[in-house]
């Protein structure tokens, strides 16, 4: 196994806004890395490289674009590999590099959603591991990525020996640091779910609203919706043994867990204050709907809404939220300030009023 940059091979899957980040990344560290994409990536890759534009500094490399075809025809054997697909096209892809691939080589999921439990769940591959992106990255055009947003990655192990969440090989940390500032987990656990229950909450309710994230935290009736939703999934995270951490250090769950008019004036300048770095950031869940493509809804809320009912509890926000989405998909609504007041209104009508859970009360 490698221990430095200079020999070690990465296999990016999915050259979009956080594929073609971090091949930039590493293509301008010359660090080896090849793509694994479609024939019209292989075409504009063989003439452009991979460009990361981020703050005022532009990293950029060349990088050979693989098809499946071709990796299973004559393999590339990298060190490790990369998904960035994604998260509704991922398992698919996962069995078909399971046939190529044996099942030692390292997984690093650079994805939305708990995707990476779900690849590990495959047993195709022993050694997953999940990243949480903490800043937002926009997809400029096809081969450039720009950074809207500063943070760092989050990385941590998910299958494999004993399963310790702070054991990652060498060789993957300092090719990583490269792409972001990078933190190792001792409980990535507590951390994707963090982040797929902040994804949960701006992705669906940026889309309905077709807004940008600060305008969000802009409108009382965005603001409350957030914050019911939020405490519907921090719940069902409660429930299922979850101990969520703190995003980038700064956000941490029990803030925006409202219960009276305190706690929700807390919870709002919080709120205002983690979103204004972000606060001109499209979301990708908007991208996608105004781009006509299918969201990762069903990885999101979807997945929160699955796991809350195997234990049998109530989450009515988050299930409007995942109807929303799906119509807006199906293009039988449009987004904007006018159905996130409906929306609005109809969660109004059937909510019920929050409790405090118990540690929360210690407070």
């Amino acid at each position: 196994m490698v221990e430095g940059n200079e020999s070690v091979k990465i296999l990016v899957v999915g050259p979009g806004a956080i594929g073609c980040a971090v091949v930039g990344s590493l293509a301008y560290h010359n660090i080896p890395v090849k793509i694994l994409g479609k024939a019209h990536h292989k075409d504009y890759f063989s003439k452009n490289p991979a460009r990361y534009i981020k703050n005022d500094e532009t990293l950029e490399g060349m990088a050979e674009v693989l098809t499946m075809d071709e990796l299973k025809d004559n393999p590339f054997k990298p060190d490790y590999i990369i998904i960035t697909l994604k998260a509704n096209h991922t398992i698919d892809l996962i069995k078909q590099l399971g046939e190529v691939y044996s099942s030692d080589i390292p997984i690093v999921s650079l994805q939305n959603g708990l995707i990476a439990y779900d690849i590990a769940a495959t047993s195709l591959f022993d050694n997953v591991f999940g990243c949480v992106v903490g800043f937002n990255i926009k997809k400029e055009s096809l081969g450039v990525s720009i950074q809207a947003s500063e943070g760092s990655l989050v990385l941590g192990r998910i299958s494999g020996k004993d399963n310790k969440s702070s054991d990652v090989p060498d060789f993957i940390r300092n090719s990583l640091e490269k792409v972001a500032p990078l933190i190792i987990s001792e409980t990535i656990a507590g951390d994707i779910w963090m982040k797929v229950l902040i994804n949960s909450v701006i992705n669906p309710l940026s889309a309905i609203g077709d807004c940008a994230l600060g305008e969000l935290a802009n409108s009382n009736e965005s603001v409350y919706l957030c914050l019911w939703a939020w405490k519907e999934m921090v719940d069902v995270a409660i429930k299922h043994g979850i101990t969520l951490n703190p995003f980038e250090g700064k956000l941490y769950p029990e803030v925006l867990y409202i219960y009276d008019i305190i706690s929700y004036a807390i919870a709002r300048t919080v709120l205002s204050r983690i979103v204004y770095p972000h606060r001109n950031a499209i979301i990708s869940m908007l991208q996608d709907i105004r781009a006509g493509r299918i969201t990762e809804i069903d990885y999101l809320n979807g997945k929160i809404l699955e796991i809350g009912k195997s234990y049998g509890m109530d989450l009515p926000v988050n299930e409007l939220l995942v109807d929303y989405v799906k119509q807006l998909e199906q293009k039988k609504i449009h987004g904007g300030k006018a159905l996130l007041r409906k929306f609005y209104r109809q969660v109004l009508s059937t909510r019920n009023r929050n409790t405090a859970p118990k540690y929360y009360i210690e407070y």
